[in-house]
């Protein structure tokens, strides 16, 4: 490559030198002119005078004597043919100019004086023309810097051009890393042509398959434990029902029989009706508890999770509390179910904490929850509310709270998460919370 670059610099060079001799070679010719027909004004006919005069103006005229220039005038002082005026250099030619060093003092002009035979004289004047040399050092000094900025150039496009080339084969490298930062660890290096480079793909293939297999062990892993915590609720639920629950049950019925038997004491009839409304509370809240450890009809009997019947009663536990005023709401496409028991519960889990995190902290007043397909056929939840917002998304992601669990669900059933405001700007932001999960996956799958 720097041959061929040198031998295109070479070639320009022979141009410009070829371009250089042939004008001056012109210029000579024109002198050579020159001198012919004022030696022939001494010798030639009377008649022919004007004619090797006007020969003489059309060379001074076209300007290619280069270096000289001829002034000629006849024996009166009358000028018969004076150089061209000469054009306004252009700021770059000043420029130059100025950085030359001065003229000479010394005189630059030869004069020939022409005696006829008749009586008849003219007086030739021949002067240097500074300002074609000056034009002449200054087409060189530009033809050297170009030759010298179109080697760079051609240098530079050919190195940029060998560091590409070379480069080359660490794209496929650069891809897989992208790949891998992404957490898509099924992607891998092709063979490379550099045995170096392509130990090193296969070292980032193995690399990426020791992750691989890491990332859905812990996706196992994070799936055993919360279905551990969904046995672990169940049981807890029916410890609560069958222990706890009976105990109040007889409570309440004890507490009516002694209200039947009671005497007419106003304070003990007090106690015994306050006592009745504790326990008529503590198996209210007895029995949302038990909702939220396990909600009713979740798995129960050989048919699958009814996902829609169970996110129907849980909004509508939410509207029947005391007090509560938001609105909410469920849009719900009939093409997601059936889905995966294990699913349909992470699904109904995670609607559970987003409706806490609207409703208890974020004093949400409308609340949607929508279930759809999304147009590349994946199952699409998603919960909006007009709330305060998030100020630190990602300090809450990290704090252990209802969002990292909502995320930790959503990844380990191969699901992606995307959390935003829902009107940025606002004074009351709101949240989006959008998941999406791939049809046909273990763990994500309609049944």
């Amino acid at each position: 490559m720097s041959a061929a670059i040198f031998c295109a610099a070479l070639v320009f060079a022979l141009w410009r030198a070829q371009f250089d001799v042939a004008l001056e070679e012109r210029g000579a010719a024109d002198v050579a002119r020159a001198f012919e027909h004022l030696s022939a004004l001494q010798d030639a006919p009377a008649e022919r005078i004007d004619t090797h005069i006007e020969a003489l103006r059309e060379i001074v005229g076209s300007d290619r004597m280069r270096h000289l220039q001829l002034r000629l005038a006849d024996a009166t002082g009358r000028e018969l043919i004076a150089p061209p005026e000469p054009a306004a250099p252009s700021w770059l030619a000043r420029s130059f100019v100025a950085l030359l060093p001065p003229e000479s003092a010394q005189t630059s002009a030869a004069t020939w004086v022409i005696r006829r035979d008749e009586g008849v004289r003219f007086v030739a004047t021949f002067m240097l023309n500074p300002a074609s040399e000056q034009d002449e050092a200054l087409d060189d000094t530009l033809g050297l810097l170009g030759t010298l900025f179109g080697y760079g150039v051609l240098t530079l496009v050919a190195v940029f051009w060998a560091l590409r080339r070379a480069l080359a084969p660490l794209q496929p490298i650069h891809v897989a890393i992208g790949h891998y930062r992404d957490a898509d660890y099924a992607w891998r290096v092709p063979p490379l042509p550099m045995r170096e480079l392509d130990a090193v793909g296969r070292a980032l293939n193995h690399m990426a398959g020791a992750l691989d297999q890491a990332q859905e062990a812990r996706r196992t892993l994070s799936l055993k434990l919360l279905g551990v915590q969904e046995e672990e609720r169940t049981y807890i639920a029916r410890e609560l029902h069958d222990e706890l629950g009976q105990v109040l049950t007889a409570m309440r019925a004890d507490v009516a029989w002694l209200q039947r038997r009671v005497d007419g004491s106003a304070g003990v009839g007090e106690v015994m009706q306050g006592l009745a409304a504790s326990c008529g509370r503590l198996q209210e809240g007895v029995r949302d508890l038990l909702d939220r450890l396990r909600p009713q009809d979740a798995g129960a009997g050989d048919g699958p999770v009814p996902l829609r019947a169970l996110l129907d009663r849980l909004m509508q536990s939410w509207r029947e509390r005391p007090g509560q005023q938001a609105e909410l709401t469920l849009r719900f496409d009939d093409r997601v179910e059936p889905v995966a028991d294990d699913l349909a519960l992470t699904l109904y889990r995670m609607t559970q904490e987003a409706l806490t995190n609207a409703m208890r902290y974020a004093g949400a007043q409308r609340i949607a929850v929508a279930l759809s397909l999304d147009p590349d056929q994946r199952l699409l939840w998603q919960v909006e509310d007009d709330g305060v917002g998030i100020d630190a998304l990602e300090r809450a992601l990290h704090r252990g709270n209802g969002l990292a669990g909502i995320s930790e669900r959503v990844w380990a059933h191969h699901g992606e998460i995307e959390i935003q405001p829902r009107h940025a700007g606002s004074d009351r932001p709101g949240v989006r919370l959008s998941a999406r999960f791939p049809i046909g996956r273990n763990g994500s799958a309609r049944s």
